[in-house]
């Protein structure tokens, strides 16, 4: 995208004019000034507009950026930041060589360990994150956040830093009966950074889990910034406190980086890591010599790994001969019931969704991303499961019994886990033996843990971006050998192919004991506690129920459907065949919402789209039924909240399963009047119950855990007030 020094300083004169009809300019000044600025324009132009407004307070750096850690040749178990009561960690973004040619990463470095570390805390104690961005700044005059590519060996400041389509900038439309559409632009990596303790329970205020103002500028940022919050000691650092409830869940958790328009890139760049809050279970497990060993997935570009162009998808042979579709879970929408399944709503624009071709599979595209576990690339091969040789090696030693916490940090990859043992050349495939899932232990609506024998074969386990699955394993058996692997996933024809993938082997050391096999009960490991917070959810109707569709639509609909502050793009100045991502509420029951808007997140837009009362108690329920009217699965998650998805039949005598990321089936697939074209007609949806709380007070999002979706708009606010 190109434009000149007029037209970007009317882009920014006019949109400090609507930024001041906000209640506040705050907000708004920390993605004007970061995410509008070009190298086009001379070289303060952005930051001659906004100093009126805002004195820039920065703080130079000379210093070189701090250096990831060179990716690990093999498995490793990562390192670990702990204590037995309050837990602080000093965390420094850095950069670096990352995977193969032409991929720069992003880390969370903690006192130079060699992987941003699993940080271990216990129920009733704070955690209190000490992070400084040592990123470097290569626009002109320090002013214009270039893409990270150019932060280390890049091209002169004078270079070309802007990223597409920055300049245009859509206006809001008026409300009707039919939706004021606007396009929405990620952009690349830049110096920018915050960060965010995905499934906490906690405070979404500043200074804690708080994603729409927090900030940290580059370490030599020379442009405006917005006020600095209390915590925030300079524009480059930033202390995050946490108070962990004595009723928080106990589990796999984790961080990563939030900021709206990059979380894709920054995700994908390596900026996530893993938290466990630990209880007594945990204790009696170590009593009885089960370790545990947290395992994190990443996913990349797969052309970054020297240079191949990662089509592997579509290749023969390339998903496992005994895997299972995941159709049945997570492809097709059950037929409506008379229970009361959301109707169509009529106000969706369904003739321009976006559509596939009738030969199109429900695998998905080509793959385009590659793994990674605890830093190490799982190798890809055109056959699978691939050679030994070729497969990242875990030892254990012979009747070890381990916790695996496996975190599923992708930006866009999912992922679905099996053991499979073989022995004596025969492939068995082993139940999941489930303690939790998203940081929640298995628990009846009683609140007594108990474990989930899971029969992959016949009831997969989707792990979406962002969930998490705890299981316990035990070690092979003397010459045999367990393997970790990934089933294939269906996502619908819109998505993003996702073969199978063989993670880990997993092999024994020392000698057995006569007659051992790994056929052993897990009594002496049962859990014991109880869980309070979310127990008996079920039991009354909640007081308010809202809908929300997943839509998207080509970028030449919206493009066409848009008001433009300076002109539209022209035809060579987007891709038309890009996709928009919405997320929208179209009806709530406690007369509050608005009219019906198809139009993507905005981070300048001060006002909620959701607004929960509590009316002065300690918590309400809601329920909320997110339908999908898209050809793909999309991976609903909302900030600060756990939900129970009630959707399949079984739910009501309390086996819903507690998450905060939750699958939403696509669309069934039907014929349009365009031969050879499938359109979406009946949407799928989920039915989910979730209790906010007083320690929810304040702003915070939801969205589509498919980063590439939510940078792209498809992600709300909510306001919680405490009335």
């Amino acid at each position: 995208m190109r434009k000149s020094w007029v037209a970007g300083f009317l882009v920014f004169s006019v949109v400090l004019i609507v930024g001041a009809r906000h209640e506040s300019v705050d907000e708004f000044l920390v993605w004007a000034g970061i995410c509008a600025s070009d190298s086009r324009t001379p070289a303060r132009s952005a930051s001659l507009v906004l100093a009126a407004v805002q004195n820039a307070s920065t703080q130079s750096s000379t210093a070189p950026p701090v250096s990831c850690p060179p990716p690990p040749a093999g498995y490793q178990i990562l390192p670990e930041v702990s204590g037995s009561g309050d837990v602080t960690v000093p965390l420094a973004v850095g950069t670096g060589a990352g995977l193969g040619t032409g991929n720069q990463n992003l880390c969370l470095v903690a006192n130079s360990l060699p992987a941003a570390p699993v940080i271990r805390i216990k129920r009733g104690n704070r955690l209190t994150v000490k992070l400084i961005n040592t990123l470097r700044n290569t626009g002109p005059d320090n002013t214009q956040n270039c893409p990270i590519e150019n932060y280390v060996d890049g091209p002169p400041a004078s270079s070309e830093c802007s990223q597409p389509e920055e300049g245009f900038k859509a206006l809001p439309g008026a409300d009707g009966s039919f939706y004021p559409i606007q396009s929405n632009v990620p952009h690349l990596a830049d110096g920018t950074f915050n960060l965010h303790t995905h499934g906490f329970d906690v405070s979404p205020r500043p200074c804690s889990d708080e994603v729409l103002r927090s900030t940290l500028y580059a370490a030599n940022w020379g442009g405006p910034v917005a006020p600095l919050l209390p915590c925030q000691d300079a524009p480059n650092e930033l202390t995050y406190s946490y108070d962990i409830g004595l009723d928080e869940n106990p589990g796999l958790y984790w961080y990563h980086a939030h900021r709206h328009g990059q979380a894709q890139a920054q995700t994908m760049m390596g900026a996530t890591g893993a938290i466990v809050i630990e209880n007594e279970d945990d204790a009696r497990r170590a009593a009885h010599g089960v370790t545990d060993d947290v395992m994190v997935i990443r996913d990349f570009p797969s052309n970054y790994v020297s240079g191949e162009p990662g089509q592997v998808s579509g290749e023969p042979g390339r998903a496992r001969p005994h895997r299972r579709l995941l159709n049945e879970l997570y492809g097709h929408h059950r037929a409506p019931s008379a229970a009361g399944d959301p109707a169509i709503d009529p106000r969706i624009d369904r003739d321009n969704e976006v559509t596939c071709a009738a030969s199109d599979p429900d695998t998905g595209g080509p793959q385009i991303t590659r793994l990674t576990l605890n830093g190490a690339l799982v190798q890809e091969t055109p056959q699978f499961p691939p050679p030994d040789d070729q497969v990242l090696v875990k030892t254990m030693a012979v009747g070890e019994r381990q916790l695996w916490r496996l975190a599923n940090t992708s930006a866009q990859t999912y992922v679905s886990p099996q053991l499979v043992l073989s022995q004596n050349g025969v492939d068995r495939v082993l139940p999941l033996v489930i303690v939790a899932l998203d940081g929640n232990p298995v628990h009846d609506d009683d609140g007594n843990r108990h474990f989930d024998i899971v029969d992959t074969t016949k009831r997969p386990l989707l792990l979406a971006p962002a969930n998490r699955a705890e299981f316990l394993v035990r070690a092979p058996p003397p010459g045999a050998t367990l393997y970790l692997d990934s089933l294939q996933v269906t996502p619908g024809c819109a998505g993003d192919g996702t073969p199978a993938r063989r993670l880990l082997r997993v092999v024994s050391s020392g000698q057995g004991r006569s007659g051992e096999t790994a056929a052993q009960n897990d009594d002496d490991i049962q859990p014991q506690g109880r869980e309070t917070r979310f127990t008996h959810m079920l039991d009354a109707p909640p007081s308010v129920r809202r809908v929300f569709a997943f839509t998207e639509y080509p970028r030449s609909f919206t493009v066409d459907q848009s008001s433009w502050i300076i002109g539209p793009p022209g035809p060579d100045q987007f891709d038309p065949n890009a996709t928009d991502f919405y997320l929208t509420m179209t009806s709530s029951s406690d007369g509050e919402g608005k009219p019906v808007e198809i139009r993507p997140f905005d981070p300048h837009n001060l006002r909620p789209d959701v607004v929960v009362h509590l009316k002065g108690r300690e918590s309400v329920i809601e329920e909320w039924i997110v339908q999908n009217y898209t050809l793909e699965v999309h991976a609903f998650h909302i900030h600060q909240i756990n939900f129970r998805d009630v959707t399949r039949g079984d739910a009501i005598n309390g086996r819903a399963p507690l998450l905060d990321t939750v699958n939403v089936p696509r669309a069934v697939r039907g014929a349009s009047t365009e031969p050879g074209v499938d359109i979406p007609t009946t949407p799928g949806f989920v039915r989910l119950r979730m209790m906010f709380t007083r320690t929810s007070i304040g702003e915070f999002v939801f969205h589509c855990h498919i980063l590439e979706h939510e940078d792209n708009g498809m992600m709300q606010k909510v306001r919680v007030v405490a009335d």
